[in-house]
């Protein structure tokens, strides 16, 4: 389960994050939209990428999952307060995110805790 969730999160945000950079996608008018400017695409799209990069380092996977949870979060919270959209996808994105993050946390105390791992 989380090595799909790594890969697939991994694969789905650095694609956002390459948009983002590259301003395909219709990120330009995305961000023209929220009204704070292209430095802030460039901002997350940065984000996006370091965030799927640390996925797939064993002591960083937390943390990058954390990055995504947050980024994506604030993305949901963009849709629904500004954007007046639909916040299906970031919304969806964002809880496997913090699933994943919940995971790896659970599974770093499960095998720092030889008791468990007999029980």
């Amino acid at each position: 389960m989380i090595w799909f969730l790594k890969v697939l999160l991994g694969a789905v945000f650095l694609a956002i994050g390459f948009a983002k950079l590259s301003g395909t996608l219709q990120t330009v008018q995305f961000f023209d939209a929220i009204g704070w400017g292209q430095w802030f695409r460039f901002a997350t799209g940065f984000l996006d990428v370091a965030g799927a990069a640390l996925l797939f380092v064993k002591p960083w996977t937390f943390y990058g999952a954390l990055l995504l949870a947050s980024t994506i979060g604030s993305a949901t919270l963009i849709c629904i307060t500004i954007l007046h959209q639909n916040p299906a996808v970031p919304l969806a994105l964002a809880l496997l995110a913090t699933t994943l993050a919940f995971l790896i946390r659970l599974t770093d105390r499960t095998d720092a805790n030889p008791k468990s791992k007999s029980s």
